[in-house]
């Protein structure tokens, strides 16, 4: 039972906006405010309107939030464990030269680490193991019904993170976290581009059908896809607005 609560504080840090997460903090608002500061950010990032280089002011964003500089900051700490925006000593904040070459390696890496975890849970995961992800699972489909866009990528973290714990290969876990917090301000962006979610949905069901059916070889296929396939979305999304603003 540890190991599954681990992967449900894991998911809540990934994504400490979500709706599950701020009933667990007495300054919800603050916590919102945060998210709504992100999130305005990283589609600033993603459509070009903020440049590469473009100082990142916490007053400026305090102010066109209308928000204290304290979920300002959290918000930029958050962006930066993402690599989306940079900071130097003694020096303001910018926006990370988004490398479009290292954001496909990235993803290439991460969909083959993730489908071996795919392909070793199938035959390791245990009783309580699918029973978690199977919850998981249904309280996603129920969460992206209702639209609570936050709780459904707060979910589906924890989907990947109990597929990666039913591997029981601490190597494998630890390797696959660690590349996991670089990918997750695309892969949580990517999921607002239309069609997204559904698409993330319907991979999580075939991945599950071939877990608990122990098919390591068409699990691991899946993941592999559903991987990739984020970054394929993300990258072209990203071409498309270096074009516009060209």
């Amino acid at each position: 039972m540890a190991d599954l609560d681990n992967g449900l504080r894991q998911a809540e840090r990934d994504f400490p906006d979500s709706t599950a997460a701020a009933e667990r903090r007495p300054k919800q608002n603050r916590v919102t405010h945060a998210s709504a500061v992100r999130m305005a950010i990283e589609s600033d990032i993603f459509t070009g309107k903020l440049l590469p280089g473009t100082p990142i002011d916490e007053d400026t964003l305090a102010e066109r939030f209308g928000v204290s500089r304290t979920p300002v900051r959290e918000a930029m700490l958050q962006l930066l464990q993402g690599g989306l925006i940079e900071k130097r000593p003694r020096r303001p904040a910018t926006v990370a030269r988004l490398d479009l070459p290292r954001l496909i390696h990235m993803f290439e890496t991460v969909s083959e680490l993730e489908s071996l975890c795919a392909r070793f849970a199938a035959t390791r995961i245990t009783a309580r193991e699918k029973e978690a992800l199977i919850e998981t699972h249904e309280r996603s489909a129920a969460v992206l019904a209702s639209g609570d866009d936050a709780e459904y990528a707060r979910l589906g973290r924890r989907f990947h993170v109990l597929v990666m714990q039913a591997t029981h290969n601490n190597v494998l876990i630890e390797t696959c976290d660690k590349l996991a917090l670089h990918t997750l301000p695309y892969r949580r962006f990517q999921l607002r581009q239309y069609g997204r979610a559904e698409a993330n949905q319907a991979d999580h069901s075939r991945l599950l059908e071939a877990i608990l059916a122990g098919d390591g070889a068409t699990a691991a296929e899946v993941m592999r896809r559903h991987v990739t396939v984020q970054g394929d979305v993300l990258a072209e999304y990203i071409s498309m607005g270096e074009a516009t603003v060209d």
